[in-house]
């Protein structure tokens, strides 16, 4: 047990307090703005790398589970379309090739996961998201990495508003 909370709180998912135990890390409002704006860049980044670095296959993969995304907003199925984005983004990442800049990014979406669910419950964010993954994937799939990277920072945009 003890193990296992170091891990979380290694992760910045658990705060332990001396004497007092460990708790839920909080996370306020200016918090996750300033985790979006990171992420909004370092993922604005990836996905312009991702546009001149992909490979077919790759390019494949990334459309493949567009397509998966499209069924999951088509059902409204939160859950599955949360799950399919996160392979989305890690999949940009892993074509964008910078295991720095993906480390950072992996344990900016831990701290976030607790929060993230939430932008997709307001009203037509789901479909919102949904049309700007498709702006991502056109831009990729076009290798027009300035409009890949333009994007991902309006996708970002966007799903920080969605949470204010």
């Amino acid at each position: 047990m003890r193990e296992a909370i170091k891990a979380l709180a290694s992760e910045g998912l658990v705060t332990i307090k001396m004497r007092r135990g460990a708790y839920v890390t909080e996370v306020n409002r200016t918090d996750l703005e300033q985790i979006y704006t990171v992420l909004s860049l370092l993922e604005s980044k990836a996905a312009r790398e991702s546009a001149t670095k992909a490979t077919e296959e790759e390019l494949n993969l990334l459309d493949h589970l567009h397509h998966r995304l499209e069924t999951a907003a088509a059902d409204r199925n939160v859950e599955q379309f949360f799950e399919i984005n996160g392979k989305f983004h890690e999949l940009i990442q892993e074509i964008a090739g910078n295991r720095w800049m993906n480390g950072v990014i992996t344990d900016l979406r831990k701290v976030l996961k607790l929060h993230r669910k939430d932008s997709l419950t307001s009203t037509g964010r789901l479909q919102s998201s949904l049309i700007e993954h498709r702006e991502i994937l056109k831009a990729i799939l076009k290798r027009d990495e300035l409009a890949a990277e333009a994007a991902m920072l309006k996708h970002f945009t966007r799903s920080l508003e969605a949470i204010r």
